[in-house]
């Protein structure tokens, strides 16, 4: 897809690894009060280190490592961008499930349909809380509790809320994205998802 700018919206992407594979999670804020800058990106991007560091890792397996933590400015093409090094690894001892094997918890904002949600595929999840492809609730509450960090506007970090971020509609690219505010974070099932391309050998 053409680069097409979406005003004020940062978006975050974290890295780790497993079985020296390659994980990646996607999350989105929008900034009020003024454009983004190197600085405030930066504030942003070390903050969601931190939460990803110290808040998910906790409930992950062992086997999964932080790489790190990466702030881009989608506003302009060559807008800033920022990387935040990481180093920790996953607080649960004990297997992780196989690389393809995630827990899906779906962002959702106030608007309806597709454009209104996100999700994230959780990496790492520790063998020990899925009983036959069941996730514990146990593990689903942690990682609710996680998520709702970052939920609201201002609450994370001064100035920033976290979106979806909208770039397709009906099958054709918005001319502008749009950010609509995540209001929760919830599973939609208690099953584990399926994420292939985190299968050894593919890519995130």
């Amino acid at each position: 897809m053409p680069f097409v700018a979406a005003p004020n919206i940062a978006h975050i992407r974290n890295e780790g690894l497993v079985d020296n594979q390659l994980t990646i999670n996607d999350l989105y804020f929008e900034l009020s009060g003024g454009g983004i800058t190197a600085v405030n990106l930066s504030t942003l991007t070390f903050a969601v280190g931190d939460w990803f560091c110290n808040v998910l890792a906790p409930i992950l397996s062992e086997d999964w490592v932080a790489v790190r933590t990466v702030g881009i400015d989608l506003s302009l093409i060559d807008g800033p961008e920022i990387v935040a090094a990481q180093g920790c690894q996953g607080g649960v001892a004990g297997e992780a499930a196989p690389n393809n094997v995630a827990a899906c918890i779906t962002l959702s904002s106030a608007n309806r349909g597709r454009s209104g949600r996100g999700r994230n595929y959780i990496p790492a999840v520790p063998n020990s809380v899925i009983v036959l492809n069941t996730l514990s609730a146990p593990f689903m509450v942690s990682a609710i509790d996680a998520y709702t960090q970052l939920i609201g506007a201002g609450t994370f970090e001064a100035g920033w809320q976290l979106v979806v971020l909208s770039r397709v509609t009906a099958g054709s690219v918005r001319a502008v994205p749009l950010a609509f505010p995540i209001i929760t974070a919830s599973f939609s099932r208690p099953t584990v998802a399926s994420m292939r391309s985190r299968a050894v050998g593919h890519g995130a």
